[in-house]
């Protein structure tokens, strides 16, 4: 029997609460929970800045994000918690851990702009990794992880993408034949550049020397999608996203 997918313990959770408390107290309840906690004590923080760190372990379906946001009134301070499904449980500790001193909110959602509540880089990535039809590519958790730190408009934009490099070969076997704009771009995606991170797959370190660079609607920063080819079975390995801005 297949599992449903709405119970897939690797599904991205949001929790939003509202809160007085300030995120060096935040940081410090958290810290406290996973010393004492006998549950959480294979979890550790990383991360310094109080208001935006992860809770990481070996035995999690990936980090726990929180972070502390404090906007204008009305809105005041929340505080949110995102994390996959199947560490629920690992979640409601660290919850009551925080006392009477949060109240939950619906989170914001998907075109909110609220940091950390709104639909995430790591959550298309997330969906495309479920995709049947998209083959020769291979998405892993480090690249969905730095994707939730992410925020793009055009979801659309970043599928084609990586539908583009997926079909990378067929295209250029196509040669003049394909579609001129996508030869052109396919043959950009050919460039390697000094890898700014190194992933492990498949018994071997994989560095990203490919990038694909998608600019925002105003022009202000850029999404950029670091991967690889995997030399055994010329697969394309998505590792990191990250953003970059265009003004120095």
């Amino acid at each position: 029997m297949q599992k449903s997918k709405n119970r897939d313990p690797l599904n991205i959770v949001t929790l939003a609460f509202r809160s007085t408390m300030r995120a060096a107290t935040l940081r410090n309840l958290i810290e406290e929970a996973l010393l004492k906690d006998p549950v959480l004590n294979e979890c550790f923080i990383a991360g310094v800045d109080p208001s935006l760190f992860r809770i990481q372990g070996m035995n999690q379906h990936g980090d726990i994000q929180v972070s502390h946001c404090k906007f204008a009134d009305p809105v005041g301070i929340r505080i949110s918690i995102r994390h996959r499904l199947g560490d629920q449980a690992l979640v409601d500790r660290l919850v009551a851990a925080l006392g009477l001193d949060v109240e939950p909110v619906k989170p914001a959602g998907k075109g909110s702009g609220y940091p950390f509540e709104d639909r995430s880089v790591g959550h298309t990535l997330l969906d495309v990794s479920r995709l049947r039809d998209v083959r020769g590519l291979v998405i892993l958790p480090s690249a969905i992880e730095s994707g939730l730190d992410c925020l793009w408009d055009d979801e659309k934009e970043i599928v084609e993408e990586l539908r583009l490099i997926a079909h990378t070969y067929d295209i250029l076997i196509q040669g003049s034949d394909a579609p001129a704009e996508k030869h052109r771009r396919v043959v950009q995606l050919q460039q390697q550049y000094k890898p700014l991170m190194t992933v492990w797959h498949a018994g071997r370190r994989l560095p990203l020397v490919y990038q694909a660079h998608l600019p925002s609607e105003d022009g202000n920063s850029v999404l950029r999608i670091h991967f690889a080819e995997e030399p055994r079975t010329h697969a394309f390995i998505i590792g990191w996203v990250d953003e970059y801005s265009t003004h120095p």
